[in-house]
């Protein structure tokens, strides 16, 4: 299974994407929020987000509300 993990702080980003690998997962890791939604249109897209709140170009909260949509 994928997971979309979008999150403009590297390092944390990196960890995050360190942890859901050893739990077995596959992870997209993108820093922003245009990205994010990009990644998120493509076929066979994550079916999981975690998505920081704040982002450069879209915040998390507006990523949310476009996918709601």
């Amino acid at each position: 299974m994928k997971v979309l993990v979008a999150e403009d702080d590297l390092t944390l980003g990196l960890i995050i994407h360190s942890l859901i690998e050893k739990w077995g997962y596959e992870c997209i890791l993108v820093s922003d929020g245009i990205l994010a939604w990009e990644v998120l249109q493509q076929d066979n897209s994550p079916r999981i987000a975690i998505v920081d709140w704040v982002m450069p170009q879209m915040d998390g909260l507006t990523l949310c509300q476009k996918i709601r949509k």
